[in-house]
């Protein structure tokens, strides 16, 4: 039977999952005062034929792979963004000198939208490895949903560990999160394209993570439960604005088998955190993600 600090790091990782891959560009729920002069074209994203692939790079290692797709849904009239991680490893904290490592050979999160933008759907579901100084403590899966109702996230979790338990080990409700009124989506958010990227264009989002705020009482109440929980980093639930703008110069972009890329460089900045939207000025193909966060630079580099 797994100890109960095995159970609260399977826990800690979707909160790291959420809070780590989220906040730099992967899963962001992101909202502005006013829509974003740069905008996501819903109707092209739905003529998308094949899923767009990206490699994922902590500095200059590769750490995961990425599939992003968007689909419509025509029952309802919304918009379903998918995104696909595989062969993902994050650093989830410290255990005493020991570093705690989280592998996921695949997760997928999910954003539905309605026509406006508004958010109407989160879900997470995925497996994890739990690594502390390198060895394996547990294997888990776990599903997250979560369904905007009334402007409340209502969620649940289901966690089961090991990851091949029929029944799940904890089954249970997620406090209910606020959701602002508002479009979730924004160039932050890894998707096909882009349009309106205009140089000199400025305006503020306010970062707004509701499954990712349900997600952190629920870690931190069973990691309050275990005094070596204590040890784990939890990522911070508080929101942040941060300042976007075009910028005026652009940068050519290498491909491996293509000629460079010109792109046009979308760059965000609040007090902790920097990250750029590298987009090409002639279709609008969103080339590049980046951002840094706490002296570490996350970067997504789009592969077809």
């Amino acid at each position: 039977m797994p100890s109960r600090l095995a159970i609260a790091c399977i826990i800690a990782f979707w909160v790291a999952a959420t809070g780590y891959i989220g906040r730099r560009d992967v899963w962001p729920r992101y909202f502005s005062e006013a829509p974003p002069p740069v905008a996501i074209d819903l109707a092209d994203e739905a003529t998308q034929q094949a899923p767009t692939r990206w490699t994922i790079y902590r500095g200059e290692t590769k750490i995961g792979s990425l599939t992003t797709r968007m689909d419509y849904q025509p029952a309802d009239d919304s918009f379903r963004f998918v995104n696909n991680y595989s062969k993902l490893t994050l650093e989830a904290g410290k255990l005493g000198a020991a570093t705690v490592e989280l592998e996921l050979p695949m997760l997928t999160t999910t954003v539905r939208v309605n026509r406006a933008g508004e958010l109407l759907e989160q879900t997470m579901t995925g497996e994890v490895r739990l690594l502390i100084g390198g060895v394996e403590l547990g294997n888990g899966s776990a599903e997250v949903t979560g369904r905007v109702v009334q402007g409340v996230l209502i969620g649940r979790c289901l966690v089961r560990y090991p990851s091949t338990n029929k029944v799940p080990n904890i089954d249970r409700d997620l406090d209910p999160v606020p959701v602002p009124s508002g479009q979730v989506l924004n160039p932050m958010m890894p998707v096909n394209r882009l349009r309106d990227v205009t140089p000199g264009r400025r305006w503020v989002i306010r970062e707004v993570d509701p499954l990712r705020d349900a997600l952190a009482v629920l870690g931190k109440e069973i990691l309050g439960q275990n005094k070596l929980g204590a040890g784990i980093g939890m990522p911070a639930s508080e929101n942040r604005e941060l300042i976007a703008e075009v910028l005026s110069d652009t940068e050519s972009l290498p491909q491996r088998t293509d000629p460079p890329v010109e792109c046009r460089i979308i760059r965000y900045r609040s007090e902790q955190v920097t990250a750029q939207t590298w987009v090409s000025i002639v279709d609008g193909r969103v080339m590049r993600q980046e951002a840094s966060l706490a002296g570490e630079r996350l970067r997504f580099e789009r592969e077809n």
